[in-house]
């Protein structure tokens, strides 16, 4: 497989205006290079030293592809975000596992779901999805994951860990939660414990991960999709311990995550007063936001950003979602 990167390389510089004292490749030029060789199926390490070589003049490319990769670490690759992961102002787009249309490239950034929509299901087109948003978008794609409460088939098998709740006090079924399973046919699901809730949410992150990882896809941050479509229970403390669960997972992966909901639904699900935390190799960070405001332009949009209250007390709005036209899929602008 290593042989492969020069050959692909040489291709590359053979059919464009580059010689060996030749300045960088463009943002664009590097991103398709990364997006074709991660078709290939090369390697994390060897695309990172590529990357990395080819901001510089192509001369120094050899060196980075010859050279053995590094020792593998202990210590995640990750680095926490500070700020936001997207550039001010930007537009960019969200893909699903039910995406129709691609969008025109270039675009400034992109959010790719790695889940089917609802927790461990997989979106059988992540890899195809993210290498072309890869090659479309200005800075690496991110990712999402649907969420939901512990309940139906994907309960068995992923409410037993990390947590111990061998002596959890069960969440009591509220009169709304039994009349609303009984409308949907799914009046023997038992209402999950706090603490069940808690592990269900950190396995389904952990499958989400796990998933991403074995697609050979990055993962610089991840949104978590919290929406009505998917089933939540009616006590908040189950619904607040999944979502807890979840970034307390991608967060021990030195991964920063944020969520992704609307403020009914927000309200309807977390409650009046929740406020998720995250913490990265021992740095707290507020947990970022990202919804839809209904808009129809990118002025209004970008306006938003300085006018709009994230549903999160204290979270910063990092995107709004918004309407441009009908493309099948969903526009968005970094604030």
């Amino acid at each position: 497989m290593r042989r492969l990167v020069p050959l692909v390389l040489a291709g590359v510089f053979a059919l464009t205006p580059f010689g060996a004292s030749a300045a960088a490749l463009s943002g664009v030029q590097v991103s398709a290079v990364v997006a074709l060789l991660q078709a290939f199926g090369v390697d994390a390490g060897t695309l990172a030293r590529v990357e990395a070589a080819l901001g510089s003049a192509p001369a120094a490319v050899a060196a980075a592809v010859s050279s053995d990769p590094p020792a593998a670490s202990s210590t995640p690759p990750h680095v926490p975000v500070v700020g936001s992961a997207y550039p001010a102002s930007a537009v960019g787009y969200d893909l699903s596992f039910n995406t129709k249309n691609y969008p025109v490239m270039p675009f400034g950034f992109a959010v790719v779901g790695v889940t089917g929509g609802k927790a461990f299901a997989h979106n059988a087109r992540l890899v195809s999805e993210y290498s072309w948003a890869r090659l479309a978008s200005s800075v690496i794609p991110t990712l999402y994951l649907n969420l939901n409460a512990p309940y139906g088939s994907t309960v068995a098998g992923h409410i037993a860990t990390p947590k111990d709740c061998t002596n959890a006090a069960p969440a009591v079924p509220t009169a709304d939660f039994k009349q609303t399973t009984a409308s949907m046919g799914t009046s023997a699901y038992p209402e999950p414990s706090a603490c069940e809730a808690y592990n269900y949410g950190w396995n389904a992150a952990e499958d989400a991960y796990a998933y991403a990882q074995s697609s050979k896809v990055y993962d610089t941050f991840w949104w978590l999709d919290v929406e009505e479509a998917n089933s939540w229970s009616a006590n908040p403390a189950v619904n607040d311990a999944t979502i807890q669960g979840a970034l307390d997972y991608l967060n021990a992966q030195g991964v920063k995550a944020g969520i992704y909901s609307m403020g009914f639904m927000w309200k309807e699900i977390a409650g009046d007063t929740f406020v998720p935390t995250e913490s990265v190799r021992g740095t707290a960070f507020p947990v970022p936001t990202w919804f839809p405001i209904g808009v129809n332009t990118q002025v209004g949009a970008l306006n938003a950003c300085n006018t709009k209250t994230s549903f999160i007390s204290g979270s910063p709005i990092w995107i709004l979602q918004y309407e441009l036209d009908h493309t099948a899929v969903d526009q968005n602008v970094a604030c």
